[in-house]
Protein backbone atom coordinates (compact mmCIF):
# COMPACT_ATOMS: atom_id res chain seq x y z
CA UNK A 1 0.00 0.00 0.00
CA UNK A 2 2.82 2.62 0.58
CA UNK A 3 3.77 2.81 -3.44
CA UNK A 4 0.18 3.70 -4.46
CA UNK A 5 0.25 6.33 -1.44
CA UNK A 6 3.47 7.26 -2.63
CA UNK A 7 2.29 7.70 -6.06
CA UNK A 8 -0.22 10.05 -5.09
CA UNK A 9 1.99 12.49 -3.05
CA UNK A 10 4.13 12.37 -6.02
CA UNK A 11 1.36 13.40 -8.23
CA UNK A 12 -0.14 15.80 -6.06
CA UNK A 13 3.44 17.15 -5.69
CA UNK A 14 3.89 17.57 -9.50
CA UNK A 15 0.60 19.48 -10.24
CA UNK A 16 1.49 21.83 -7.68
CA UNK A 17 3.13 23.95 -10.42
CA UNK A 18 0.56 23.11 -12.98
CA UNK A 19 -2.15 24.55 -11.12
CA UNK A 20 -0.15 27.41 -10.61
CA UNK A 21 0.62 28.40 -14.17
CA UNK A 22 -2.79 27.42 -15.01
CA UNK A 23 -4.34 29.79 -11.97
CA UNK A 24 -1.51 32.73 -13.14
CA UNK A 25 -1.84 32.31 -16.73
CA UNK A 26 -5.45 32.97 -16.42
CA UNK A 27 -5.36 36.07 -14.26
CA UNK A 28 -2.49 37.55 -16.51
CA UNK A 29 -3.87 37.14 -19.86
CA UNK A 30 -6.53 40.11 -19.34
CA UNK A 31 -3.55 42.00 -18.10
CA UNK A 32 -1.70 41.30 -21.10
CA UNK A 33 -4.57 42.38 -23.31
CA UNK A 34 -5.10 45.67 -22.17
CA UNK A 35 -1.49 46.52 -21.83
CA UNK A 36 -0.19 45.49 -24.91
CA UNK A 37 -2.77 45.23 -27.19
CA UNK A 38 -4.03 41.48 -28.97
CA UNK A 39 -1.21 42.23 -31.64
CA UNK A 40 1.55 42.28 -29.76
CA UNK A 41 0.21 39.55 -27.88
CA UNK A 42 0.29 37.62 -30.72
CA UNK A 43 3.47 38.31 -31.59
CA UNK A 44 4.40 37.32 -27.95
CA UNK A 45 2.28 33.71 -28.88
CA UNK A 46 4.26 33.34 -32.05
CA UNK A 47 7.55 34.00 -30.70
CA UNK A 48 6.90 31.54 -27.77
CA UNK A 49 5.72 29.29 -30.70
CA UNK A 50 9.37 29.56 -32.96
CA UNK A 51 11.03 28.83 -28.88
CA UNK A 52 9.15 25.62 -28.28
CA UNK A 53 10.63 24.47 -31.89
CA UNK A 54 14.17 24.77 -30.64
CA UNK A 55 13.07 21.43 -28.03
CA UNK A 56 13.66 19.40 -31.16
CA UNK A 57 17.48 20.05 -31.03
CA UNK A 58 17.29 18.49 -27.61
CA UNK A 59 17.19 15.03 -28.98
CA UNK A 60 14.46 14.59 -26.70
CA UNK A 61 17.08 13.75 -24.23
CA UNK A 62 15.56 16.24 -21.97
CA UNK A 63 11.97 14.64 -21.32
CA UNK A 64 13.76 11.49 -21.07
CA UNK A 65 15.79 11.91 -18.46
CA UNK A 66 13.49 11.25 -15.35
CA UNK A 67 12.77 7.36 -17.07
CA UNK A 68 16.53 6.76 -16.86
CA UNK A 69 17.42 8.08 -12.94
CA UNK A 70 14.32 6.30 -11.90
CA UNK A 71 15.79 2.64 -13.77
CA UNK A 72 19.64 3.22 -12.64
CA UNK A 73 17.90 3.78 -9.43
CA UNK A 74 16.15 0.89 -9.17
CA UNK A 75 19.45 -0.92 -10.66
CA UNK A 76 21.22 0.45 -8.00
CA UNK A 77 23.75 2.46 -10.21
CA UNK A 78 24.61 5.67 -9.33
CA UNK A 79 27.45 6.30 -11.86
CA UNK A 80 24.45 5.80 -14.41
CA UNK A 81 21.95 8.89 -13.01
CA UNK A 82 25.40 10.73 -12.93
CA UNK A 83 25.69 10.70 -16.46
CA UNK A 84 22.40 10.97 -17.33
CA UNK A 85 23.07 14.47 -16.06
CA UNK A 86 25.82 14.96 -17.81
CA UNK A 87 24.14 14.16 -21.09
CA UNK A 88 21.49 16.13 -20.59
CA UNK A 89 23.21 19.16 -19.69
CA UNK A 90 25.66 18.89 -22.85
CA UNK A 91 22.16 18.22 -25.24
CA UNK A 92 21.29 22.06 -23.54
CA UNK A 93 23.94 23.42 -24.19
CA UNK A 94 24.12 22.90 -28.04
CA UNK A 95 20.73 23.61 -28.10
CA UNK A 96 21.29 26.57 -26.52
CA UNK A 97 24.22 27.68 -29.21
CA UNK A 98 22.18 26.79 -31.97
CA UNK A 99 18.83 28.70 -31.25
CA UNK A 100 20.47 32.03 -30.17
CA UNK A 101 22.07 32.34 -33.09
CA UNK A 102 18.87 31.28 -35.07
CA UNK A 103 16.83 34.04 -33.10
CA UNK A 104 19.51 36.91 -34.11
CA UNK A 105 19.28 35.79 -37.86
CA UNK A 106 15.14 34.94 -37.96
CA UNK A 107 14.56 38.95 -36.50
CA UNK A 108 14.55 40.57 -39.35
CA UNK A 109 12.14 37.95 -41.34
CA UNK A 110 9.78 38.14 -38.42
CA UNK A 111 9.74 41.78 -37.92
CA UNK A 112 8.38 42.39 -41.94
CA UNK A 113 6.15 39.27 -41.75
CA UNK A 114 4.06 40.58 -38.52
CA UNK A 115 4.31 44.30 -38.93
CA UNK A 116 3.95 45.08 -35.18
CA UNK A 117 7.66 45.09 -34.12
CA UNK A 118 10.52 46.93 -35.62
CA UNK A 119 13.93 44.57 -36.44
CA UNK A 120 15.54 45.56 -33.16
CA UNK A 121 12.37 45.03 -30.85
CA UNK A 122 12.35 41.64 -32.15
CA UNK A 123 14.90 40.09 -31.72
CA UNK A 124 14.70 41.45 -28.24
CA UNK A 125 11.87 39.85 -27.91
CA UNK A 126 13.34 36.53 -29.71
CA UNK A 127 16.50 36.26 -27.84
CA UNK A 128 14.43 36.93 -24.48
CA UNK A 129 11.98 33.59 -25.41
CA UNK A 130 15.20 31.65 -26.47
CA UNK A 131 16.83 32.72 -23.01
CA UNK A 132 13.50 31.79 -21.55
CA UNK A 133 13.35 28.14 -23.12
CA UNK A 134 17.01 27.25 -22.38
CA UNK A 135 16.38 28.22 -18.38
CA UNK A 136 13.86 26.03 -18.13
CA UNK A 137 15.32 22.93 -20.12
CA UNK A 138 18.17 23.11 -17.56
CA UNK A 139 15.70 23.11 -15.13
CA UNK A 140 14.42 19.95 -16.64
CA UNK A 141 17.65 18.53 -16.27
CA UNK A 142 17.90 19.05 -12.86
CA UNK A 143 14.26 17.99 -11.81
CA UNK A 144 14.82 14.99 -13.43
CA UNK A 145 16.98 13.67 -10.52
CA UNK A 146 14.25 14.48 -7.81
CA UNK A 147 11.32 13.61 -10.24
CA UNK A 148 13.37 9.79 -11.13
CA UNK A 149 14.08 9.34 -7.60
CA UNK A 150 10.27 10.16 -6.94
CA UNK A 151 10.85 12.98 -4.45
CA UNK A 152 9.10 15.02 -6.56
CA UNK A 153 7.80 17.65 -3.32
CA UNK A 154 11.13 19.81 -3.17
CA UNK A 155 11.62 20.81 -7.16
CA UNK A 156 7.68 21.25 -7.61
CA UNK A 157 7.92 23.48 -4.62
CA UNK A 158 10.53 25.39 -5.78
CA UNK A 159 8.76 25.31 -9.27
CA UNK A 160 5.79 26.44 -7.78
CA UNK A 161 7.61 29.35 -6.22
CA UNK A 162 9.27 30.18 -9.92
CA UNK A 163 5.72 30.40 -11.43
CA UNK A 164 4.70 33.10 -8.75
CA UNK A 165 7.89 35.08 -9.23
CA UNK A 166 7.61 35.04 -12.62
CA UNK A 167 3.93 36.44 -11.98
CA UNK A 168 4.75 39.17 -9.58
CA UNK A 169 7.05 40.16 -12.19
CA UNK A 170 4.66 40.05 -15.23
CA UNK A 171 1.94 42.06 -13.17
CA UNK A 172 4.80 44.87 -12.30
CA UNK A 173 6.54 45.15 -15.63
CA UNK A 174 2.63 45.63 -17.63
CA UNK A 175 1.96 47.75 -14.81
CA UNK A 176 4.53 50.14 -15.25
CA UNK A 177 4.96 49.37 -19.39
CA UNK A 178 3.10 48.63 -22.32
CA UNK A 179 6.07 47.30 -24.44
CA UNK A 180 6.22 43.54 -25.15
CA UNK A 181 10.21 44.28 -24.91
CA UNK A 182 10.16 44.91 -21.63
CA UNK A 183 7.91 42.85 -20.67
CA UNK A 184 10.26 39.42 -22.61
CA UNK A 185 13.06 40.84 -20.64
CA UNK A 186 11.33 40.74 -17.59
CA UNK A 187 10.16 37.02 -18.21
CA UNK A 188 13.59 36.16 -19.53
CA UNK A 189 14.79 37.74 -15.49
CA UNK A 190 12.09 35.56 -13.47
CA UNK A 191 12.70 32.33 -15.32
CA UNK A 192 16.61 32.69 -14.46
CA UNK A 193 15.60 33.03 -11.21
CA UNK A 194 13.42 29.73 -11.29
CA UNK A 195 16.29 27.77 -12.88
CA UNK A 196 18.19 28.93 -9.06
CA UNK A 197 15.39 27.78 -7.21
CA UNK A 198 15.66 24.15 -8.77
CA UNK A 199 18.81 23.91 -8.39
CA UNK A 200 18.66 24.50 -4.82
CA UNK A 201 16.26 21.93 -4.65
CA UNK A 202 18.44 19.62 -6.36
CA UNK A 203 21.29 20.27 -3.74
CA UNK A 204 18.70 19.56 -0.96
CA UNK A 205 17.58 15.92 -2.10
CA UNK A 206 20.96 14.92 -3.76
CA UNK A 207 24.41 14.74 -2.67
CA UNK A 208 27.38 15.41 -4.67
CA UNK A 209 28.75 14.86 -6.79
CA UNK A 210 25.92 15.97 -8.95
CA UNK A 211 27.20 14.86 -12.64
CA UNK A 212 29.26 12.90 -14.73
CA UNK A 213 31.09 12.37 -17.41
CA UNK A 214 29.16 10.29 -19.95
CA UNK A 215 30.31 7.21 -21.70
CA UNK A 216 29.32 6.96 -25.53
CA UNK A 217 27.58 3.82 -24.66
CA UNK A 218 25.84 5.36 -21.96
CA UNK A 219 24.86 8.79 -23.93
CA UNK A 220 23.95 6.41 -27.32
CA UNK A 221 21.37 5.05 -25.23
CA UNK A 222 20.06 8.04 -23.61
CA UNK A 223 19.85 9.42 -26.92
CA UNK A 224 18.67 6.77 -28.63
CA UNK A 225 15.72 6.80 -26.26
CA UNK A 226 15.12 10.26 -26.47
CA UNK A 227 14.97 10.62 -30.27
CA UNK A 228 11.71 8.38 -30.48
CA UNK A 229 10.34 10.20 -28.07
CA UNK A 230 11.02 13.21 -29.49
CA UNK A 231 8.20 12.87 -31.78
CA UNK A 232 5.91 13.14 -29.06
CA UNK A 233 7.55 16.83 -28.90
CA UNK A 234 6.91 16.88 -32.16
CA UNK A 235 3.20 16.00 -32.72
CA UNK A 236 2.56 18.67 -29.71
CA UNK A 237 4.23 21.46 -31.50
CA UNK A 238 2.93 20.72 -35.10
CA UNK A 239 -0.63 20.23 -33.12
CA UNK A 240 -0.27 23.20 -31.55
CA UNK A 241 2.35 25.87 -32.20
CA UNK A 242 2.12 25.16 -36.06
CA UNK A 243 -1.06 26.35 -36.06
CA UNK A 244 -0.85 29.48 -34.36
CA UNK A 245 2.11 30.15 -37.26
CA UNK A 246 -0.57 29.07 -40.09
CA UNK A 247 -2.97 31.18 -38.62
CA UNK A 248 -1.16 34.38 -38.24
CA UNK A 249 1.15 34.07 -41.51
CA UNK A 250 -2.71 33.56 -43.08
CA UNK A 251 -5.19 35.49 -40.92
CA UNK A 252 -2.35 38.04 -39.11
CA UNK A 253 -1.60 38.22 -35.48
CA UNK A 254 -4.85 39.19 -34.06
CA UNK A 255 -6.62 35.86 -35.17
CA UNK A 256 -3.29 34.31 -33.64
CA UNK A 257 -4.02 35.84 -30.72
CA UNK A 258 -7.22 34.70 -30.27
CA UNK A 259 -6.22 31.47 -30.88
CA UNK A 260 -3.67 31.40 -28.18
CA UNK A 261 -6.18 33.19 -25.78
CA UNK A 262 -8.00 29.89 -26.35
CA UNK A 263 -5.46 27.50 -26.15
CA UNK A 264 -4.25 28.93 -23.09
CA UNK A 265 -7.90 27.96 -21.53
CA UNK A 266 -7.82 24.47 -23.24
CA UNK A 267 -4.12 23.50 -22.21
CA UNK A 268 -4.78 24.53 -18.96
CA UNK A 269 -7.28 22.00 -18.71
CA UNK A 270 -5.62 19.44 -20.00
CA UNK A 271 -2.72 19.82 -17.15
CA UNK A 272 -5.46 19.32 -14.87
CA UNK A 273 -6.79 16.52 -17.44
CA UNK A 274 -2.94 14.89 -17.16
CA UNK A 275 -2.00 15.28 -13.20
CA UNK A 276 -2.41 11.51 -12.57
CA UNK A 277 0.17 11.03 -14.73
CA UNK A 278 2.84 13.27 -14.12
CA UNK A 279 4.43 11.01 -11.42
CA UNK A 280 3.59 7.77 -13.45
CA UNK A 281 6.79 7.11 -15.78
CA UNK A 282 9.46 7.01 -13.12
CA UNK A 283 7.04 5.09 -10.34
CA UNK A 284 6.14 2.43 -13.32
CA UNK A 285 9.76 2.09 -14.84
CA UNK A 286 11.10 1.40 -11.31
CA UNK A 287 8.42 -0.93 -10.46
CA UNK A 288 8.90 -2.81 -14.02
CA UNK A 289 12.20 -3.59 -12.93
CA UNK A 290 11.31 -5.16 -9.47
CA UNK A 291 7.65 -6.92 -10.49
CA UNK A 292 8.08 -7.03 -14.54
CA UNK A 293 4.95 -6.83 -16.95
CA UNK A 294 2.02 -7.66 -14.66
CA UNK A 295 2.88 -3.41 -14.00
CA UNK A 296 0.93 -2.88 -17.48
CA UNK A 297 -2.26 -4.76 -16.74
CA UNK A 298 -2.46 -3.12 -13.48
CA UNK A 299 -1.85 0.55 -14.24
CA UNK A 300 -3.71 0.47 -17.70
CA UNK A 301 -7.29 0.43 -16.73
CA UNK A 302 -7.19 1.48 -13.45
CA UNK A 303 -5.19 4.73 -13.91
CA UNK A 304 -7.12 5.51 -17.37
CA UNK A 305 -10.19 5.67 -16.09
CA UNK A 306 -9.31 8.32 -12.97
CA UNK A 307 -7.05 9.97 -15.77
CA UNK A 308 -10.59 10.31 -17.83
CA UNK A 309 -12.94 10.73 -14.89
CA UNK A 310 -11.02 14.08 -13.76
CA UNK A 311 -10.08 15.07 -17.95
CA UNK A 312 -13.01 14.79 -19.75
CA UNK A 313 -15.31 16.60 -17.39
CA UNK A 314 -13.27 19.61 -16.99
CA UNK A 315 -13.24 19.65 -20.70
CA UNK A 316 -16.93 19.18 -20.49
CA UNK A 317 -17.31 22.25 -18.00
CA UNK A 318 -14.85 24.47 -20.03
CA UNK A 319 -17.30 23.41 -22.91
CA UNK A 320 -20.69 24.53 -21.59
CA UNK A 321 -19.27 27.35 -19.99
CA UNK A 322 -17.26 28.90 -22.08
CA UNK A 323 -19.39 31.49 -23.96
CA UNK A 324 -19.71 33.04 -20.14
CA UNK A 325 -16.23 32.51 -18.74
CA UNK A 326 -14.72 33.99 -21.59
CA UNK A 327 -16.55 37.37 -20.92
CA UNK A 328 -15.92 37.35 -17.19
CA UNK A 329 -12.33 36.31 -17.60
CA UNK A 330 -11.20 38.58 -20.48
CA UNK A 331 -14.10 41.43 -20.17
CA UNK A 332 -14.28 41.49 -24.13
CA UNK A 333 -13.53 37.75 -26.04
CA UNK A 334 -11.94 38.12 -29.13
CA UNK A 335 -14.05 36.79 -32.53
CA UNK A 336 -14.11 32.91 -32.53
CA UNK A 337 -12.47 32.29 -29.34
CA UNK A 338 -15.39 30.16 -27.81
CA UNK A 339 -15.57 27.71 -31.25
CA UNK A 340 -11.97 27.64 -30.93
CA UNK A 341 -12.36 26.86 -27.46
CA UNK A 342 -14.94 23.38 -28.35
CA UNK A 343 -12.89 22.56 -31.10
CA UNK A 344 -9.42 22.04 -29.46
CA UNK A 345 -11.44 20.75 -26.34
CA UNK A 346 -12.52 17.73 -28.73
CA UNK A 347 -8.68 17.42 -30.28
CA UNK A 348 -7.46 16.71 -26.73
CA UNK A 349 -10.14 15.07 -25.12
CA UNK A 350 -9.26 12.23 -28.22
CA UNK A 351 -5.59 12.24 -27.59
CA UNK A 352 -6.22 11.76 -23.40
CA UNK A 353 -7.50 8.54 -24.21
CA UNK A 354 -4.36 7.41 -25.01
CA UNK A 355 -2.55 9.26 -21.82
CA UNK A 356 -2.01 5.99 -19.87
CA UNK A 357 -1.10 3.49 -22.01
CA UNK A 358 1.74 5.70 -24.09
CA UNK A 359 3.48 6.54 -20.11
CA UNK A 360 3.36 2.60 -19.78
CA UNK A 361 4.85 2.36 -22.95
CA UNK A 362 7.64 4.62 -22.65
CA UNK A 363 7.60 3.11 -19.02
CA UNK A 364 8.53 -0.37 -20.57
CA UNK A 365 11.48 1.22 -22.62
CA UNK A 366 10.16 0.64 -25.88
CA UNK A 367 8.80 4.59 -26.69
CA UNK A 368 8.88 3.48 -31.01
CA UNK A 369 5.13 2.67 -30.70
CA UNK A 370 4.91 6.20 -29.11
CA UNK A 371 7.07 7.65 -31.60
CA UNK A 372 4.95 6.27 -34.83
CA UNK A 373 1.74 6.94 -33.42
CA UNK A 374 3.26 10.99 -33.56
CA UNK A 375 4.79 10.81 -36.42
CA UNK A 376 1.39 9.55 -37.92
CA UNK A 377 -0.69 12.47 -36.06
CA UNK A 378 2.53 15.06 -37.50
CA UNK A 379 1.95 13.81 -41.46
CA UNK A 380 -2.69 13.85 -40.70
CA UNK A 381 -2.28 17.63 -39.36
CA UNK A 382 -0.29 18.61 -41.79
CA UNK A 383 -1.40 17.55 -45.00
CA UNK A 384 -5.05 17.83 -44.08
CA UNK A 385 -4.46 21.00 -42.92
CA UNK A 386 -2.40 22.43 -46.36
CA UNK A 387 -5.77 20.36 -48.14
CA UNK A 388 -8.11 22.54 -45.92
CA UNK A 389 -7.02 25.77 -44.60
CA UNK A 390 -6.55 27.79 -48.19
CA UNK A 391 -10.38 27.30 -48.43
CA UNK A 392 -11.87 26.97 -44.83
CA UNK A 393 -8.70 29.32 -42.97
CA UNK A 394 -8.84 29.14 -39.07
CA UNK A 395 -11.66 26.65 -38.91
CA UNK A 396 -9.82 24.34 -41.33
CA UNK A 397 -6.56 24.73 -39.38
CA UNK A 398 -9.09 23.18 -36.34
CA UNK A 399 -10.74 20.68 -38.20
CA UNK A 400 -7.34 19.24 -39.62
CA UNK A 401 -6.29 19.24 -35.65
CA UNK A 402 -8.99 17.41 -34.47
CA UNK A 403 -9.09 14.98 -36.82
CA UNK A 404 -5.46 13.87 -36.66
CA UNK A 405 -5.97 13.23 -33.15
CA UNK A 406 -8.78 11.44 -33.05
CA UNK A 407 -7.47 8.84 -35.90
CA UNK A 408 -4.06 8.41 -34.71
CA UNK A 409 -5.23 8.19 -30.99
CA UNK A 410 -7.67 5.01 -32.09
CA UNK A 411 -4.38 3.53 -34.34
CA UNK A 412 -2.28 3.91 -31.23
CA UNK A 413 -5.01 2.33 -28.77
CA UNK A 414 -5.41 -0.61 -30.97
CA UNK A 415 -1.63 -1.65 -31.54
CA UNK A 416 -1.26 -0.80 -27.97
CA UNK A 417 -3.87 -3.77 -27.10
CA UNK A 418 -2.29 -6.30 -29.76
CA UNK A 419 1.04 -5.53 -28.10
CA UNK A 420 -0.07 -6.68 -24.54
CA UNK A 421 -2.96 -8.80 -24.68
CA UNK A 422 -5.83 -6.38 -23.97
CA UNK A 423 -9.17 -6.80 -24.73
CA UNK A 424 -11.53 -4.34 -25.82
CA UNK A 425 -13.61 -4.80 -23.00
CA UNK A 426 -10.52 -3.35 -21.07
CA UNK A 427 -11.23 -0.26 -23.04
CA UNK A 428 -14.77 0.05 -22.70
CA UNK A 429 -14.09 -0.29 -19.21
CA UNK A 430 -11.62 2.54 -18.19
CA UNK A 431 -13.27 5.17 -21.09
CA UNK A 432 -16.86 4.46 -21.11
CA UNK A 433 -18.37 5.74 -17.71
CA UNK A 434 -16.00 8.81 -18.17
CA UNK A 435 -17.00 9.34 -21.61
CA UNK A 436 -20.58 8.72 -21.09
CA UNK A 437 -20.75 10.50 -17.78
CA UNK A 438 -19.11 13.81 -19.63
CA UNK A 439 -21.80 13.72 -22.43
CA UNK A 440 -24.88 12.99 -20.44
CA UNK A 441 -24.60 15.79 -17.60
CA UNK A 442 -23.44 18.17 -20.79
CA UNK A 443 -26.50 17.33 -23.01
CA UNK A 444 -28.84 19.46 -21.10
CA UNK A 445 -26.43 22.38 -21.20
CA UNK A 446 -26.25 22.38 -24.84
CA UNK A 447 -29.81 22.76 -25.21
CA UNK A 448 -29.45 25.99 -23.37
CA UNK A 449 -27.48 27.14 -26.25
CA UNK A 450 -28.92 25.48 -29.13
CA UNK A 451 -32.29 27.57 -28.42
CA UNK A 452 -30.45 30.21 -27.35
CA UNK A 453 -29.69 32.43 -24.37
CA UNK A 454 -27.85 36.25 -24.21
CA UNK A 455 -24.24 36.35 -23.01
CA UNK A 456 -23.83 39.24 -20.76
CA UNK A 457 -21.68 41.72 -21.85
CA UNK A 458 -20.10 42.63 -18.66
CA UNK A 459 -17.67 40.70 -16.33
CA UNK A 460 -20.13 40.05 -13.12
CA UNK A 461 -23.19 39.11 -14.83
CA UNK A 462 -20.92 36.67 -17.07
CA UNK A 463 -19.40 35.12 -13.97
CA UNK A 464 -22.76 34.34 -12.40
CA UNK A 465 -23.50 32.65 -15.28
CA UNK A 466 -19.96 30.64 -15.65
CA UNK A 467 -20.60 29.26 -11.95
CA UNK A 468 -24.27 28.67 -13.16
CA UNK A 469 -23.17 26.37 -15.90
CA UNK A 470 -19.80 25.16 -15.60
CA UNK A 471 -20.08 25.14 -11.80
CA UNK A 472 -23.34 23.53 -11.54
CA UNK A 473 -21.73 20.63 -13.84
CA UNK A 474 -18.81 20.35 -11.85
CA UNK A 475 -20.63 19.65 -8.88
CA UNK A 476 -23.13 16.91 -10.60
CA UNK A 477 -19.92 15.08 -12.61
CA UNK A 478 -18.30 15.28 -9.12
CA UNK A 479 -21.21 13.50 -7.28
CA UNK A 480 -21.48 10.83 -9.52
CA UNK A 481 -17.79 9.59 -10.37
CA UNK A 482 -17.27 9.94 -6.74
CA UNK A 483 -20.54 7.63 -5.77
CA UNK A 484 -19.32 5.46 -9.43
CA UNK A 485 -15.84 4.91 -7.49
CA UNK A 486 -14.27 6.82 -10.99
CA UNK A 487 -11.66 8.63 -9.08
CA UNK A 488 -8.81 8.32 -6.70
CA UNK A 489 -10.21 8.23 -3.37
CA UNK A 490 -8.78 10.72 -2.46
CA UNK A 491 -10.42 13.22 -5.12
CA UNK A 492 -14.00 11.89 -4.19
CA UNK A 493 -16.70 13.72 -2.42
CA UNK A 494 -16.60 10.98 -0.27
CA UNK A 495 -13.40 11.25 1.28
CA UNK A 496 -13.32 15.15 1.70
CA UNK A 497 -16.83 14.94 3.62
CA UNK A 498 -15.44 12.07 6.30
CA UNK A 499 -12.27 14.61 6.61
CA UNK A 500 -14.20 17.59 7.37
CA UNK A 501 -16.83 15.61 9.98
CA UNK A 502 -13.81 14.11 11.72
CA UNK A 503 -11.89 17.60 11.55
CA UNK A 504 -15.25 19.45 13.02
CA UNK A 505 -16.86 16.53 15.56
CA UNK A 506 -16.04 17.35 18.96
CA UNK A 507 -13.69 15.27 20.46
CA UNK A 508 -15.32 13.05 23.29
Amino acid sequence: MSKPRSLFRNTAAQSAPTVAVFVFSIVLAPIMLSQLGLAQFGVWAVTGALAQYARIFDLGVTRSLARFVALYDAQGDRRGIEESVGVGLLAVIVLGALTLVGAVLAAPLLSDMLGVLDTAEMRAVLLSSVGILICNLFADVINAVPVGLRQMGPPNLAATAGTAINFVASVVVLALSSSLVDYALVNLAATFVSLLLAIAALVYIWSSPFLGRPRIGRAREIVSFGLKSQMITVAELVNVQTDKLIIAAMLGPKVAGAYEIANRVVQGVLGFGTMTLSAMIPTATAELVERGKQVIEEFYSRYTQRTLAIGLPLFGGLCVSCPFLLVAWLGETPPDTAQIVVLLSVAFSASLTTGVAMTLVMSDGDPGLVAQTAILVVVLNVTSTLAVAPFFGLWGVLIATVSAEIVASAIFLLRFHRRYGFGWGDFGHAVGPPTALTLLVAAPYSLVYVFGVEIPDTRGPALLGALATGGTYGLICWAIASRRQMLPEKLSMGWLGSKLVARWRPAS
